[in-house]
């Protein structure tokens, strides 16, 4: 019997003893799904294709290598059990290939069978009373080939070039054997990296689904950075002999610096041994700055304040891109010093696709919250940052938007309130507005006598004693004028006007020459026997201060 559709898979033999090879499935990519015959090394799945073009295999193995790439034998990922290519085949796969060489059987058989008949069909072609019809019926196809759709995380061996896929976080190359955990987080980078410009790229409007997407992305790198740890420590475990003692459940150690430490020192490994004492702080904070996002919806809690100088209790904390690459980068650090361990040799050299480390600076020291009179934090915020953003340092206009600008983090309730704390104590004026949430904004000089200490734009309480000295300079009594007091002093406008506004507090307001000028809170003052002796009186207190 001739078995034409069975000799299609011929690879040996002859005649009815024939030596079939079924090739393995692959995926539209050129892939075979290859199943690891460890039953602990889930999900035991992955996929393997060729070694990508141009790449050119050392001479020898590298010090990474634990396998020759390119000869028999396969490593599991996962596991990194080393096992004859033939026991990788995904028992699905072992089945789909009986079913294909019982199919060829089934009409090679039903075509010798019905090929019988054939010559009797011939001789009666012109019989009236019998007719002979011949032809095998078709047979059922063999069901689909395995396959599986979940989502697949693809790389390519920087040690050997061998293409491959997992669905989970694999420790080894499938051909070389060489550790490959790096290139997993590196690719966790890229990700974030996306993230983040894609969340850059949004406009004004869009700033809370920015602040959502930037949330996420710092997110996903301290996931991807624990998952890498726990991965790492759990082969250590499991691989080292027995010791007879359970293993204590590691739940989120590797969401804590020391407890990851402690679970590593059971192996004399330290993960974190190499980062800089900068880079260890920056990685505490961006860890705890993690669990107020994830847990906390951004906001800061006394915990987090404690680790954090800009952090401010009850306040939406700042995420800004860099820093997040910063973290990620970071992090990269670590799990390729742990990359490097499991080779037993140094870490892995970095790939040309990789993020570059930034500058690590260290974070910045903590400073006392600045408390001034009664003021709560966002008022005393906004205080500062109107002196801040003042050109001239006199009475002027704060447009609404700008304000709300300058705090996103901050709602309209908050940001009218705090404005109503600076009005009540004097800082700023405000006419209120039909409809409108916030008031009119105008500031006065007692704020920027009282916040430009604290900003670095002028120390009125010291410069107003010169101004003092001046102006009782000019022969007797008459009127000062601004613009020549203000020659007189040789400072930059910035600086001359609030400690000018301080000594015309001192005057009686119906001496005041109000108006007529952009550059000065008002034109000058006419000054009196009795304001000189009441200006050297004030000048006098100030310095015995």
């Amino acid at each position: 019997m001739r078995l034409r559709n069975l000799e299609k898979y011929k690879t040996g033999g002859s005649g009815n003893n024939l030596t079939l090879g079924i090739p393995l499935p692959k995926t539209p990519d050129g892939r075979v799904y290859r199943y690891s015959p460890n039953e602990d090394a889930h999900p035991r799945l992955f996929l393997l294709g060729d070694r990508v073009l141009d790449f050119t295999l050392p001479e020898a193995l590298t010090s990474r290598m634990t396998h020759a790439p390119g000869t028999p034998g396969t490593v599991c990922p996962y596991s990194g059990v080393l096992d004859d290519d033939g026991n990788f085949t995904h028992p699905d796969d072992l089945a789909a290939a009986k079913e294909i060489v019982a199919h060829a059987f089934h009409a090679d058989a039903a075509a010798a069978i019905h090929g019988m008949f054939d010559e009797l069909a011939r001789k009666n072609a012109g019989n009236k009373f019998l007719k002979v019809t011949t032809g095998a019926r078709p047979s059922p196809k063999p069901a689909p080939r395995f396959a599986r759709n979940d989502l697949l995380r693809e790389l390519v061996c920087d040690e050997c070039g061998r293409d491959y896929g997992v669905y989970a976080i694999s420790l080894f190359c499938p051909d070389c054997g060489a550790p490959n955990i790096h290139l997993h987080f590196a690719r966790e980078i890229a990700l974030v990296r996306e993230q983040v410009e894609l969340a850059g790229q949004l406009g004004s409007e869009s700033r809370e689904l920015a602040y959502r997407m930037m949330g996420n992305a710092h997110e996903d790198v301290l996931t991807a950075f624990e998952a890498t740890l726990k991965t790492v420590y759990l082969y250590k475990k499991t691989t080292r002999p027995p010791d007879g003692a359970p293993m204590k459940p590691v739940a989120n150690d590797f969401q804590n610096i020391e407890r990851g430490r402690k679970r590593f020192a059971e192996f004399d490994f330290d993960p974190f041994g190499t980062l800089t004492a900068d880079a260890l702080a920056v990685l505490t904070l961006n860890i705890q700055k993690r669990h107020v996002i994830g847990h906390n919806l951004g906001v800061a809690d006394a915990k987090f304040a404690e680790h954090a100088a800009e952090a401010r209790l009850g306040e939406t904390i700042p995420l800004v891109g860099d820093d997040i690459l910063q973290f990620a980068a970071i992090g990269q650090l670590v799990i390729d010093g742990l990359d490097g361990w499991l080779a037993a040799c140094e870490a892995p050299p970095s790939a040309k696709d990789r993020l570059s480390t930034p500058l690590i600076a260290p974070p910045a020291k903590k400073k006392p919250e600045l408390s001034i009179g009664e003021l709560g934090p966002l008022a005393t915020r906004i205080g500062l940052w109107v002196s801040e953003q003042s050109q001239k340092g006199f009475d002027s206009f704060i447009p609404e938007q700008d304000l709300i600008d300058a705090f996103p983090e901050s709602n309209l309730e908050d940001l009218a309130f705090a404005v109503a704390e600076l009005e009540s104590d004097g800082y700023l004026r405000t006419n209120s507005i039909i409809s409108a949430r916030l008031p009119r904004m105008f500031t006065t000089a007692e704020l920027f006598i009282t916040f430009d200490p604290h900003t670095g734009q002028s120390t009125p309480e010291t410069d107003v004693v010169a101004l003092v000295d001046l102006a009782l300079g000019k022969s007797g009594a008459g009127t000062v004028d601004a613009e020549e007091l203000h020659a007189a002093s040789g400072w930059p406008l910035r600086r001359f006007n609030p400690p000018f506004a301080y000594l015309v507090s001192q005057i009686d307001d119906r001496r005041v020459l109000h108006g007529g000028t952009e550059d000065y809170p008002l034109r000058g003052f006419l000054m009196t026997d009795r304001d000189q002796v009441a200006l050297q009186r004030f000048a006098a207190r100030l310095r015995s201060k």
